[in-house]
């Protein structure tokens, strides 16, 4: 029987506690009726471990808890995870990962470290990975490999015979050709990525990106490319190929590889979605009790916002972010609207992150230093008698690691959701809060251009994190929108999420890994796994 073995970096345990990270990147309800695996570093960092990899792992098997609805057969997930050495946190984590592929992929070559000892330790931790897969994997198997930590995964499992079908998703953005051409090892990883059965972006954007650079760096093991509409169009021509890189979400390469001549690699992009029922069942006792239509009698004259509004913004601490930018924009637009003074709040829930990195820890200080200097500057007046005057924070700043459900509930109490992406895979905070909005009054999102989701999320406030004005103007509207406008533009973001769910990303996603016959996913049902993004 097929088993689906999911490696990422992180592995979220069944203890029920929150994952830390400003944004835990979820892969809820991995498709399931059959067992899974869930293989990957545990967070711990031990220098203890066994010299013998396979030994150095641990194993959990933990049946889905007792509220899900498994009709068909019992499910359970066996937790594989090992702690690092120091020299593979060093090199492999701290090293290549976040200080060369994390800024590459944002497009921050400036802050791109490289060396050649983190190289190697990045491929050697790619390659006991790999040899983990190799001791547990059967004929039938397929395996699903999670994240920019495991670009090399299947060349080395190629390399130890695993001839199983491997699919890489790539949750972070796949820049364009010109960024990968400023790094040392970019040939050679590209090569590795395609030993690879499918490879998954967040968007098409990113898609078309990976197409060209995988044309670039292997042009010369390329026997064969197709896009796959109704009738597949080859595009070895370079005529054919910048016309039909819009119209179709998938193409097909056939490369004449060392390990596997006549080998097959899908690219397509899969936009990653939340699941929208269930965030909707975590508020619904809050819409129970807060319609606007109750509060409301005359609900069509309710046409204007009040200037005391609350602003809520989630974000992991990085430069990705673009945190900074977001509380300069906010400090100007106070001081050129003086009537939402003592009115706005913005609540900043944040979470330090990846804090061994000089460069995070240099951000972290700046961020904190911006959030003192700025409440600072609003101080109100010793005069001043209003109690709720006094009790006014520009900024109320939050690290606490915070439930799922309890965030809900905030997205829910707030009037604007604001993600100020600079650079970002796709971002489901943006999803998360317009699925969490009530219908009969809901926020506003204020999305960035540059988060993936703005692909999808086109009625949002879209905003350019990089022009304050941009930044001014889309809070402007977010804050004044009439009632009729946000019920309009709530209804087509949910639409757009109820479509394009979780569920469907990873249904679409694992139909195309499961592509062998003999493997059949019609009876997969869901369970719940949670995939951090640190």
């Amino acid at each position: 029987m097929s088993r689906l073995i999911v490696l990422s970096n992180r592995v979220k345990m069944p203890d029920n506690n929150p994952m830390a990270g400003g944004l835990a990147i979820a892969l809820q309800d991995v498709l399931m009726e059959k067992s899974v695996i869930w293989m990957g570093w545990n967070g711990e960092i031990s220098d203890s471990v066994h010299d013998d990899f396979v030994h150095g792992f641990s194993s959990t098997k933990q049946s889905v808890s007792p509220d899900m609805d498994i009709s068909q057969g019992k499910t359970s997930i066996t937790y594989m995870t090992m702690a690092f050495t120091t020299q593979q946190y060093q090199q492999f984590y701290c090293g290549y990962a976040n200080n060369v592929l994390w800024p590459l992929l944002h497009e921050r070559v400036d802050l791109i470290s490289q060396s050649p000892e983190d190289y190697t330790g990045y491929q050697a931790v790619n390659r006991l990975f790999a040899e983990q897969l190799r001791a547990v994997v059967k004929p039938h198997d397929v395996i699903w490999v999670h994240d920019y930590h495991f670009l090399s995964v299947a060349y080395h499992c190629r390399q130890l015979g695993i001839r199983n079908r491997i699919g890489f998703f790539l949750h972070i953005p796949f820049v364009s050709l010109p960024f990968w051409q400023s790094l040392d090892n970019s040939s050679e990883l590209i090569g590795h990525l395609a030993h690879y059965d499918v490879l998954g972006t967040q968007t098409q954007q990113g898609r078309i990106n990976c197409l060209a650079v995988c044309r670039h760096y292997l042009k010369d093991k390329l026997s064969e490319a197709c896009f796959l509409t109704s009738s597949p169009i080859n595009i070895l021509h370079e005529k054919q190929h910048a016309a039909s890189a819009q119209l179709s979400s998938a193409v097909q390469l056939m490369f004449d590889l060392e390990l596997k001549p006549q080998h097959s690699l899908m690219i397509k992009a899969y936009p990653i979605g939340v699941n929208v029922e269930r965030i909707q069942q975590q508020v619904s006792h809050l819409s129970a009790h807060g319609s606007l239509q109750a509060a409301t009698p005359n609900l069509q004259k309710y046409t204007k916002k009040s200037t005391a509004q609350q602003i809520i913004a989630v974000d992991r601490i990085d430069y990705s972010k673009g945190l900074l930018r977001r509380f300069s924009a906010y400090r100007d637009f106070l001081q050129q609207n003086l009537s939402y003074q003592n009115q706005l709040k913005l609540l900043q829930i944040a979470c330090p992150s990846r804090l061994d990195v000089p460069t995070y820890q240099q951000l972290y200080n700046e961020v904190k230093t911006a959030v003192h200097d700025i409440n600072q500057q609003f101080l109100p007046s010793n005069d001043t008698t209003d109690a709720s005057i006094h009790d006014w924070q520009v900024i109320n700043y939050c690290e606490s690691v915070i439930s799922h459900k309890t965030l809900m509930a905030m997205f829910w109490q707030s009037d604007i959701g604001w993600v100020n992406s600079l650079k970002d895979g796709m971002n489901l905070v943006a999803k998360e809060y317009i699925a969490a909005q009530n219908p009969d009054n809901p926020g506003v999102l204020l999305l960035s251009r540059y988060a993936g989701a703005a692909e999808q999320m086109q009625a949002a406030v879209i905003i350019d994190p990089h022009q304050p004005n941009s930044m001014a103007e889309g809070l402007k509207i977010a804050l004044t929108m009439p009632l009729d406008e946000r019920r309009s533009r709530h209804q087509s973001l949910l639409q757009g999420l109820q479509q394009d769910n979780l569920q469907a990303w990873q249904q679409s996603f694992l139909d195309d890994l499961y592509d062998d016959k003999s493997c059949q996913t019609d009876g997969l049902r869901p369970a719940t796994v949670y995939l951090s993004d640190s």
